[in-house]
């Protein structure tokens, strides 16, 4: 912690920053006054978390791969079944309600055209490409709420699965026609009817995910 701390000060003051190199073990060893063993240890720690970057014969660097680290916590939540698709769907859910709500205070003219953008090219397109550009959407409602740690929760569970996957072809239709609806509100400025967009939109993957589950067991039984 001590370690974390320190690396942290560092950062708060500006003598390091996010792609820069962090003082060496040695220089660790004689500024705190810990054992090498020690220093190593917290070290190692800290790669895991996802906030260095050990580079052979080069040193440690300051990074934020935190996103990527959460995203395998959930997997590992999944794979241990000690979450589930459905859970996850319902924190994206609040966490694309609260980003929808910030974003009604900041979007500006060239965010409403970007969303335009991926919207005028995912009804035109089906399969991958339109799965790709579903994410963008979401992602990019995520961007304009100028929230760093809804950024960062967003990205770790984009990680985990791509809700347009899961859904119907039917659905899909739906999904798209239900953007188009979120995107008119923002513009509009309209809160609650955003809001309702989004709901629907949810409620449609988590119907999916429910019957995917139920089909799941299913199998599992026979």
């Amino acid at each position: 912690h001590q370690v974390i701390e320190h690396i942290t000060n560092l950062a708060a003051t500006k003598e390091i920053s996010f792609g820069s190199k962090i003082p060496s073990e040695r220089e660790l060893m004689a500024t705190l006054g810990f054992s090498r063993n020690s220093i190593r240890e917290a070290l190692r720690t800290m790669e895991n978390m996802g906030i260095i970057e050990s580079r052979q014969g080069q040193g440690n660097f300051l990074v934020n791969h935190i996103g990527a680290n959460l995203s395998s916590v959930f997997s590992m939540l999944l794979s241990m079944e000690q979450t589930n698709y459905i859970e996850i769907s319902q924190l994206r859910r609040f966490i694309e309600i609260g980003c929808y709500l910030l974003a009604v205070k900041s979007a500006k003219k060239e965010d409403l055209a970007c969303l335009s953008e991926i919207l005028d090219e995912m009804e035109q397109v089906k399969g991958e490409e339109r799965a790709k550009l579903d994410k963008k959407f979401h992602d990019q409602i995520v961007l304009i709420s100028d929230n760093h740690l809804l950024e960062l929760l967003n990205e770790a569970l984009s990680g985990v699965f791509e809700m347009s996957k899961y859904v119907t072809d039917e659905d899909k239709e739906r999904l798209v026609c239900l953007h188009r609806n979120v995107y008119d509100s923002l513009k509009k400025k309209d809160v609650s009817e955003g809001i309702e967009r989004i709901r629907e939109h949810y409620n449609i993957i988590d119907r999916n995910l429910q019957m995917l589950a139920e089909k799941y067991k299913g199998v599992k039984a026979q």
